[in-house]
């Protein structure tokens, strides 16, 4: 029976394989896409050597892959190599109407091939799953709870042999929220940054740099788009922020929602003519950042940053059911979110 895995609550899937090797059958899928990419190309290269892949290691995808194929491949012996690997994409699509094929697999897979299917999601309430969780197949990665995030960032850091402090690791976490893909970006952003041979731990002065600059410095600009009434800019923008920068929806909208929350905060110190030396203070943001607040909370009302508050909890709630396709809707936000007169002092 191969060794049980979780991503879950037990050993770093990445730390077990490193430690053992692969085993015999995965089924990989989770929200942490990836992860879940990185984890099937480590599972490649510790199952077959480059130069054995051609006769070593066959892709089966979706609806067009067969079962019956699929484990005639995984019965037959490697070439050139100790093993093969057999990999099902998308396979959640697949037909199992008849799965006592594969379950009989499961309880007696061959140990010369890796066979791995991976999913978007698999149905966890499904017989098949079920039997790759009882045969410890099952690798999940889920997005973890915010309090496991710090460790998780440590323990990748020092995989990725990168030395990163805990003031760093803490404001890393603040940034990219409970998303270990985003937290992988951002180590090896901030591994560049470092410079190729440095071995100083990485502070939280770099993670401010590298990815305050990056993520808040296109909020920034995007909000100064709708403050603006830049209607193109500000469509750009979101953009660039969802398809170069792959952020997902739901993290957008929260940036942009974080945002307007220091906004609100931001033009009461302005209507109460707050010094701007307590700005940063008030407002829990590094000093180079106050400047370009205090500028746009002068180009909003306290009446529109209002109803800024209340349009973005609607889509908030439409993007968290499911009801609404992310970029259109983060569109139709900005041009509801630009102020009724385009400037203000």
């Amino acid at each position: 029976m191969p060794p049980r895995r979780s991503s879950k609550s037990g050993p770093d899937p990445f730390e077990r394989l490193e430690r053992e090797g692969p085993g015999p059958v995965y089924a990989v899928d989770g929200e942490e896409r990836l992860l879940v990419d990185e984890f099937v190309r480590a599972l490649k290269e510790r199952s077959v050597p480059e130069h054995a892949r051609d006769f070593n290691f066959e892709v089966h995808t979706g609806k067009d892959a067969v079962l019956s194929r699929v484990i005639d491949a995984a019965l037959t012996l490697p070439a050139f190599s100790a093993r093969r690997m057999v990999l099902v994409r998308q396979a959640e699509k697949m037909n199992l109407s008849e799965p006592e094929p594969l379950l009989r697999y499961l309880k007696n897979p061959s140990e010369t091939t890796t066979l791995v299917f991976v999913a978007d999601k698999f149905d966890a309430r499904g017989k098949v799953y079920k039997a790759f969780q009882k045969t410890g197949a099952a690798v999940r990665f889920a997005r973890p709870k915010p309090s496991q995030m710090p460790d998780l960032v440590r323990r990748r850091a020092k995989g990725m042999g990168i030395a990163i402090d805990g003031a760093a690791v803490r404001m890393l976490v603040e940034l990219v929220g409970p998303d270990m893909g985003a937290a992988v970006r951002a180590l090896e952003m901030l591994d560049l940054y470092r410079g190729p041979g440095s071995e100083r731990a990485i502070r939280a002065e770099d993670v401010s740099r590298v990815l305050v600059s990056v993520r808040e410095e296109s909020v920034f600009d995007l909000v100064d788009a709708i403050g603006q009434g830049d209607r193109v800019q500000a469509l750009a923008l979101l953009h660039r922020l969802c398809v170069d920068q792959r952020e997902p929806g739901l993290r957008v909208l929260a940036l942009i929602a974080r945002h307007f929350r220091l906004l609100i905060r931001a033009r009461q110190l302005l209507d109460t003519r707050t010094p701007t030396k307590a700005w940063a203070g008030a407002l829990g943001l590094p000093p180079f950042l106050v400047d370009k607040m205090r500028r746009q909370a002068g180009r909003f009302s306290s009446e529109d940053l209002v109803r800024s508050h209340a349009a973005i909890k609607a889509v908030d709630q439409g993007l968290k059911g499911g009801r609404l396709r992310d970029v259109r809707q983060l569109e139709r936000l900005a041009l509801r979110l630009m102020p009724a007169n385009e400037a203000r002092s």
